[in-house]
């Protein structure tokens, strides 16, 4: 499960750095809610060295994300799921409250979105 999260997240990074077209993705972005720019901005933060796991950190778990890395993303997670309509206890009873689950959840549906506003802007021109 947490290397599917991982592997979620940099597939993500990856989606998100391969956009060709700058007007496109301008457009994009603007086209993002709140909450989907707050996701996109978790994810980005996870680059940065201050968020990024400790050699003792990768010994002992491997390539998974760190506390602090998971805190981040499932704060922002949540955030966005419940923006979409999703209630809490909706919420609670598809994860659990477990914080994979809820991160997993988030990058499916940021993805499903993402695409879908892509869809929107080629069908415009």
């Amino acid at each position: 499960m947490k290397n599917q999260i991982l592997t979620l997240v940099f597939s993500g990074f990856c989606m998100l750095s391969c956009a060709t077209e700058n007007l496109s993705a301008n457009n994009a972005e603007g086209m993002k809610t709140d909450p989907m720019v707050n996701f996109d901005k978790a994810m980005k933060s996870l680059t940065k060295p201050e968020n990024q796991s400790s050699p003792e950190e990768k010994t002992g778990n491997g390539a998974v994300l760190n506390e602090k890395s998971k805190q981040i993303l499932y704060l922002a997670s949540k955030e966005f799921i419940l923006s979409s309509g999703i209630t809490q206890a909706e919420l609670t009873a598809g994860t659990s409250d477990n914080r994979e689950k809820t991160i997993s959840l988030a990058n499916r549906m940021y993805f499903e979105k993402y695409q879908n506003i892509q869809k929107q802007l080629k069908s415009e021109k």
